[in-house]
Parts: C-alpha cells; structure tokens; sequence
C-alpha cells in the first residue's frame, strides 16, 4: 500500500514492482490546499494556489511529481502516455469499486481503530 505518486514513481527505479489498484477496489485520495485561518500572507497562498491552478502549471505537476489532476483543461495539456495512465487516472469502473474518505461515527471509528490496532500489532 503506497500513495498513488509513489506507485507510480517506484516501479520506474525498480522494475520488480507494480503498481495496482486491488479488483475489490481501494480508498480514494484527495489532495487539497488550504489556507490556514492563521496565514500570515494570505494573499501570497491565494496567489500560489492560483498559479498551480494554471492548466500548464498544473500539467507539468502531473508531470513531475506523478499527481493526477481534476482540470480537463490540464488533462488535455498532458502527453498521451500519461493521460492513458490508468494508474494515474483509473476507469470509471475501477472508481466505482473505490470509496471516498468520509467521517465515521463513533462506533465505526472504534472498530476501525480497533482492527488497526490489531492489524499493526500483528
């Protein structure tokens, strides 16, 4: 189990790796940038938001780092390889097999917590 820029980057320097996504399907990531209540220049973090907002600035972060993007505009920036990447960005049906991450209730978190526990004692 890896983030997805890691499955992605690694089996380039070791080819006895692969990355997968499980038929049974996995949890889906979400990137996010904020800007903290407490920024003392937020006008800096908006404009750097902005600029990795940029479809070309964004692109070559797909590029670069091995981060799939949500712009269409960016996605139509990328070479073909990469836009066919289906590790980089899965099929619909393999999507539809995977969770997003949502808050638990308090039961279910305690039997997550609980099974994690177990499972990182083992």
């Amino acid at each position: 189990m890896t983030y997805s820029h890691l499955g992605n980057a690694l089996p380039a320097e070791y080819p006895n790796l692969k990355y997968i996504i499980p038929n049974s399907g996995s949890s889906l990531w979400t990137d996010t940038m904020v800007i903290p209540k407490t920024a003392p220049n937020p006008d800096a973090a908006y404009a750097w938001i902005n600029f990795m907002l940029e479809p070309k600035n964004a692109a070559f972060a797909v590029g670069k780092l091995g981060f799939a993007t949500p712009s269409q505009s960016a996605f139509a920036l990328l070479p073909t390889e990469l836009q066919e990447s289906e590790t980089l960005f899965p099929p619909d049906a393999v999507l539809a097999k995977c969770q997003g991450i949502a808050p638990l209730d308090a039961a279910t978190a305690e039997l997550f917590d609980r099974h994690w526990t177990e499972l990182t004692s083992a």
